[in-house]
Parts: C-alpha cells; structure tokens; sequence
C-alpha cells in the first residue's frame, strides 16, 4: 500500500504519471490510482448550502478535475472505492440513470 502524502503531494505525483504513465499492475500503478483518488477526493466542489469548511482543499480548472475523473474511469477506477454502483444502493437509494 502505498505511503500516506499530502494533497499537494499526491496532486504532482499524479501530474508526473499523466506524462509517463506506470506500467499496468506494477506498484507505481497501484500509486498512481491511489494518488488519483485522493485528489479527485479532496477537489470536489461543494454544492450549494454545503459548510464552506467542507471545501476542497485542491482547487482543479474544471477541464482538467474532468481530465482526471477519465482517466480513473479509463483504468477502471471508480472514486466510491468498493461500491461499483456508487454509494447510493449501499444506502438503499436508487441513483441509476433511467
């Protein structure tokens, strides 16, 4: 598992992977996914009426918060960690998009 780092931290990791992306499966994969997560994760915007304490603690242009999020869905990443579907359905919500 990979070492513990700060969002600034993991944010050029991740920059440094996007130009020369690891090997697939390798340790520094393992990283890069890691890394990528935490930083989607600490630069969600809030939504209206959310404590602004609550905020991001990266702030991302919006092209690239995007370029991000592909590229985790890309290498089969989902940002709800062990919840494929997202953590709707663990809450007995239905989010599908019918």
């Amino acid at each position: 598992m990979p070492k513990t780092v700060d969002n600034d931290t993991a944010l050029e990791e991740v920059m440094t992977f996007l130009d020369t992306p690891p090997e697939p499966g390798s340790a520094d994969d393992a990283r890069f996914g890691e890394r990528l997560r935490q930083v989607i994760s600490a630069s969600i915007p809030l939504d209206e009426g959310d404590d602004p304490e609550d905020g991001p603690t990266l702030q991302l242009d919006d092209d690239f918060r995007r370029r991000l999020e592909k590229v985790a869905t890309d290498r089969g990443g989902n940002y709800f960690g062990d919840h494929p579907d997202g953590i709707g359905p663990t809450l007995g919500m239905d989010v599908s998009k019918s």
